[in-house]
């Protein structure tokens, strides 16, 4: 049979493994209170709150005006998250490419998404307060929402955002999320931080007060990305999730950085072991320990978006 000259042209392959597009490290966690627990598969984080204001004294060695002081607690249970791969000396011999380090990159990259999903369930779902932690409060129970129509409505606490017909961030939102942290009395000095969906961060590069030169120095337009609007730090995420009723509406987050506590045993470790029960092949094997909770309604709150 013969042989054309196409038959034997070569193939040439990469001796690396590229990444393909995907969220590559937390874009939560450095937004967020973090602690360590110590020794204990729970851990209580204890909050005072607002003092009465003190009374004028109108006599001498009157009686000592006494009040009790509002002290709170929160729960945070640590959880374990794990997960391995095996890499077969018998495939490794057969590849021009060494992917054990492209595997540990990935793994670690999964385990940021995890962390990002894990402060997200905190901020809108349960936090558990009380001496024992054993009492659920509901999102819409201590922290205001703004629901997705144009101009945004505020709901009242014990009522979730309606959807309706839901439009991008619009500045007349991002102002109401403000004042909702100014009339909370949320110290202006600890950072806010806002989750936004690439949508939204098209939506309000649409907008002249963001997008203009003429409005805003920090130029966003020519930056394709907005950073830092009306005391909030915006970053987008796709990991930001819909309305349970309808799924027609992105619930972007909106916090003060203090406001969500994100508790470790113990961060991302990653082990490359040799595993003596099947065949001395090596094993990549990643876990983390933590949890996160909501700390404070006041410093947490939600604006529907368009999807």
């Amino acid at each position: 049979m013969p042989v054309t000259i196409t038959d034997i042209m070569a193939k040439q392959f990469s001796p690396t493994l590229y990444m393909l597009a995907q969220q590559k490290l937390s874009r939560f966690a450095s937004k967020v209170r973090r602690e360590t627990v110590s020794r204990a598969e729970e851990a209580f984080f204890d909050t005072i709150g607002v003092e009465d204001e003190p009374e004028q004294a109108t006599t001498r060695h009157g009686a000592t005006p006494l009040s009790e002081s509002p002290f709170g607690r929160r729960r945070v249970v640590p959880y374990k998250w794990h997960k391995g791969t095996m890499l077969d000396s018998y495939d490794l011999a057969r590849m021009q490419a060494d992917p054990q380090g492209s595997v540990v990159q990935a793994f670690a990259a999964s385990f940021g998404r995890k962390e990002d999903r894990i402060i997200i369930d905190a901020a809108l779902g349960d936090a558990y307060v009380g001496k024992t932690g054993a009492t659920a409060v509901a999102f819409k129970d201590e922290s205001i929402s703004i629901d997705g129509t144009t101009g945004g409505v505020l709901t009242t606490l014990g009522t979730l955002a309606v959807v309706n017909v839901p439009v991008g961030l619009e500045l007349k939102k991002i102002l109401a999320m403000l004042q909702i942290f100014m009339d909370a009395d949320v110290d202006p000095d600890i950072p806010k931080n806002w989750a936004v969906t690439p949508k939204d961060v098209k939506y309000m590069l649409d907008l002249e007060e963001i997008g203009s030169a003429d409005y805003n120095t920090i130029k966003a337009l020519a930056a394709g990305k907005v950073e830092s609007f009306a005391g909030f730090n915006f970053f987008w995420s796709n990991l930001i999730t819909k309305d349970a009723a309808t799924s027609t509406g992105y619930r972007t987050i909106a916090w003060a950085q203090d406001g969500i506590i994100l508790a470790h045993i113990g961060g991302l470790t990653t082990e490359i072991t040799q595993r003596a029960d099947l065949c001395n092949e090596n094993q990549i094997y990643s876990k983390m320990d933590l949890g996160s909770v909501r700390m404070e309604g006041a410093k947490v709150h939600e604006c529907l978006t368009v999807v």
